[in-house]
């Protein structure tokens, strides 16, 4: 949920529940308001009604809303509510009852006074209080929303540019100049850490270079030397065969040494160059490498490439995508197994067949993972192939149901 959104919802929340509770707390306040006036305006006529009943007979002074009536119990003053017909309609009315003493004789008077003009003004206020309250809450919504938006705006702007942050391009990240003291923080923090990034992927790109370097030099002396060593008259079977070992354990840290470097420079964006090409053409081509592996086992080859897959990505790492793909399932298949190549719906599927996995499939992708049967194989290959994947946000993903299947689709 967006910021704004968020704090659209608890505005309009707050103000209903603040609406309905000061409604409540309103309605009741005018009923008392209203009633107090009532009690006034009845006992200003029993004032009224008093002082002409003492120049006047009690009975003489009854009408539609007063009554008297001879009684024999005296009583204070009462209030009540009470109900009479006209016109077939029920008329709320308040009514004081006293008693009223003439000739020594006791008299209940009774005035009413009719509160349909009070329910009148207490609706009319009601209703002048909800189209205030919503007009009112409604310019305050809308000016809260511009306010926070207009605030955000350098928010959101900073948001776009880190988004569009390269840690391989030399120009450094400029973010907007914000009026919030915390929005104006955060970029600052942003600008600090992009160049502090920066730095450490030169530092890092520095030190791949070198070791890379520096590994191989020493690497390939010390084959070459071993390789001289191998062409001596005097040695022993036993020391050729020490030699020999040797010269394979070189060049399978060489491998494994080029292939973590490889690794290292993928997850920080050395490859940066990209183009598009169909993959259909790619694959064709890589795969004309593996003819003689396929013949030595005598694969039988399923090759429908039904639609032309255009993707935009760096050659080179489409190409090393490709061919360890193409690899791993010539390597792992049986001796007159199949390889199935399939590219369709953006989806490259490549299947071979084979015994399942000697462990668990979730560690597929991860480093130095290998089978029983295949321990010489560095087991980078596939860790390779999810890296690059990982790169473009491909989707890959594995499966076993009597063969072994990958799949890919390059649709992001």
């Amino acid at each position: 949920m967006k910021l704004l959104t968020k704090t659209s919802l608890n505005f309009i929340s707050a103000s209903v529940l603040f609406f309905l509770v000061g409604s409540m707390a309103m309605y009741f306040s005018v009923r008392n308001i209203i009633a107090e006036d009532l009690k006034n305006r009845l006992l200003q006529q029993q004032n009224e009604f008093i002082y002409t009943a003492q120049q006047n007979k009690v009975t003489d002074l009854v009408s539609e809303l007063v009554f008297v009536q001879t009684t024999e119990n005296k009583q204070l003053y009462s209030f009540s509510d009470t109900v009479l017909i006209a016109n077939e309609k029920y008329i709320l009315y308040r009514k004081l009852a006293f008693s009223y003493s003439q000739n020594e004789q006791d008299y209940k008077v009774s005035i009413l006074l009719s509160q349909s003009e009070s329910d009148k003004l207490i609706m009319k206020i009601a209703i002048m209080n909800v189209g205030f309250a919503m007009l009112f809450f409604l310019i305050m919504f809308f000016v809260n929303r511009h306010s926070i938006k207009s605030a955000l705006g350098v928010f959101y702007s900073t948001i776009r540019k880190l988004e569009d942050f390269e840690v391989t391009q030399s120009s450094t990240l400029s973010l907007d100049t914000a009026e919030i003291e915390e929005v104006k923080k955060l970029n600052q923090v942003f600008e600090k850490m992009s160049a502090q990034i920066r730095q450490d992927f030169i530092s890092q790109k520095e030190y791949t270079e070198n070791v890379s370097h520096e590994l191989q030099t020493p690497l390939a002396i010390i084959s070459s030397k071993a390789d001289e060593l191998m062409q001596a008259d005097n040695l022993s079977k036993e020391q050729m065969e020490q030699l020999a070992l040797l010269m394979e354990t070189t060049n399978r840290l060489s491998k494994i040494n080029q292939a973590l470097i490889f690794l290292t420079k993928i997850d920080n964006r050395f490859y940066t160059e990209a183009s598009t090409f169909a993959v259909n053409d790619l694959i064709k081509e890589k795969l004309s490498l593996f003819d003689d592996a396929i013949l030595d086992k005598n694969i039988k080859l399923e090759l429908d490439l039904l639609d032309i897959t255009h993707v935009y990505m760096s050659p080179y790492l489409a190409e090393t995508l490709i061919i360890n793909l193409i690899k791993n399932a010539i390597i792992h298949n049986e001796n007159g197994g199949v390889l199935r190549i399939t590219l369709s719906n953006n989806t490259l599927s490549i299947s071979n067949s084979g015994s399942p996995l000697s462990f668990d499939e979730k560690d597929i992708f991860k480093r130095f993972t290998r089978s029983n049967e295949n321990k010489k194989s560095l087991g980078i290959g596939l860790s390779i192939v999810q890296r690059i994947c990982d790169l473009y946000t491909f989707n890959i993903a594995y499966s076993y149901a009597d063969e072994h299947q990958f799949k890919i689709n390059f649709k992001k």
